[in-house]
């Protein structure tokens, strides 16, 4: 949903890292935003949603990794009212466009070390957003 706003955000920040949405290119010094789905949309409110979203670094550079995870941290934790535009694609073309308000982005917790494999340390940032289609 709106991955690619926060994947946006997060690359003028961090801009050694190669960063993705919902994949990873490469092994090292990377940020990867994904969608992971969310909670339930509100019962009598169905306009709001609650979607969440992971952020994975994954860097050589273990120092290097864990603050670039408290930046991630520090600059999206309680985001409030931000306006988002959405593109979907087909074959490059634009087939359509919707708008969401972002009242909030919380982190879920703080920076989570996932631990290193092949020489290159992983952190996950994980965020609860509530959001509306406008």
């Amino acid at each position: 949903m709106i991955q690619s706003f926060l994947k946006e955000k997060l690359k003028k920040l961090l801009p050694d890292l190669t960063w993705t949405v919902d994949y990873k290119t490469a092994n090292d010094n990377t940020g990867t935003v994904y969608y992971e789905g969310g909670g339930k949309p509100a019962e009598y409110d169905v306009s709001t949603r609650y979607p969440r979203y992971m952020v994975l670094l994954s860097s050589s550079d273990w120092e290097y990794a864990e603050h670039a995870a408290q930046v991630v941290f520090d600059s999206l934790h309680k985001i409030m009212h931000e306006t988002v535009q959405v593109d979907f694609f087909k074959n490059g073309d634009v087939v359509a466009t919707k708008r969401y308000r972002v009242f909030l982005i919380t982190a879920a917790s703080e920076p989570l070390p996932l631990g290193v494999e092949n020489d290159v340390m992983d952190y996950s940032v994980n965020f609860d957003v509530t959001l509306m289609e406008i």
